[in-house]
């Protein structure tokens, strides 16, 4: 088994941005990238192949940053929901990618909201949303959109909080959840079976929020983010029991990058994010070197 190492690829792509959001497409063998911030608030669609970002001409949701990102394997569609536009105003929609287009398929389900966490439960054939805030409060919702609809899950679980990050780990049949901020930053360590939540660690990586987080088919894993003290560089996984740091050699350290996980490519693929002075627009990769 070879060492997981990240390499930095092509900077020719996206705007420098972060609070944008990615997914991979599995049925296309594509990486997706919606929004984030820039200069402004953006609604660009970009898609990675690998080896090149490509702009997608077509229009689909309008502008959002601190929204979430999901891939549905089942009926192969890349699904949306929410985040905060221009004006502040928090959304409430939900929209699916088809490799072509975007549709705006709900408007019902999760009240309005930014810096919620979703991922795609394959078992049980579900998104998983957790999370996220308004102007006034924090969340500790959970909920599951079948294709067609929403529905409100219990409530008992991780505390409220913006800007956790979700992974759904396929050995252990478990939704992962790290971290977050509710106002303080966490490093709790969560784990949604289908019906219940349960916390399963509180070490590992040091308290943070706005990190990137994906399951590569064997581990959870974890890059950098931000708490009160520093941005961070580090990179984490996690194999359903314990949390090991892997090395500190990669992307400089940012937070509200944007993370997803080519299964096709076995590569974890990382874009941009909030870096010590500036915004960053670089894409790096995440895989095992003999």
């Amino acid at each position: 088994m070879g060492k997981l190492l990240w390499t930095e690829k092509q900077d020719i792509g996206p705007t420098a941005r972060h609070e944008s959001a990615m997914a991979y497409d599995a049925a296309r063998k594509q990486v997706v990238l919606f929004g984030g911030s820039a200069s402004g608030i953006l609604s660009d669609t970009w898609v990675w192949d690998g080896q090149l970002w490509t702009q997608s001409e077509n229009m689909g949701p309008p502008q959002r940053n601190s929204h979430a990102l999901a891939f549905d394997s089942i009926r192969e569609r890349v699904v949306l929901f929410g985040g905060s536009d221009p004006g502040g105003r928090f959304l409430p929609d939900t929209w699916e990618w088809d490799g072509t287009e975007w549709t705006q398929i709900a408007n019902t389900g999760p009240s309005a909201r930014f810096g919620h966490a979703m991922t795609f439960d394959s078992k049980r054939k579900r998104v998983v949303l957790f999370g996220g805030g308004n102007q006034s409060q924090k969340f500790g919702d959970t909920w599951s959109w079948d294709g067609t609809e929403w529905t409100q899950e219990q409530d008992t679980g991780p505390a409220g909080r913006i800007n956790s990050r979700l992974a759904y780990d396929v050995i252990h049949d478990r939704v992962v959840l790290f971290g977050g901020s509710e106002p303080g930053f966490l490093n709790d360590t969560w784990e949604w079976d289908g019906s219940r939540w349960r916390q399963v660690a509180d070490t590992g990586p040091v308290p943070r929020s706005g990190h990137g987080m994906v399951f590569d088919g064997i581990h959870v894993l974890l890059f950098g983010g931000a708490n009160q003290n520093a941005l961070l560089s580090d990179t984490w996984s996690w194999d359903g029991k314990h949390w090991t740091q892997i090395q500190d050699i990669g992307p400089g350290p940012r937070t509200f990058a944007a993370m997803a996980y080519d299964s096709n490519r076995s590569r974890t693929v990382l874009f941009g994010g909030a870096g010590q002075s500036a915004l960053l627009g670089d894409t790096w990769e995440l895989y095992e070197h003999s």
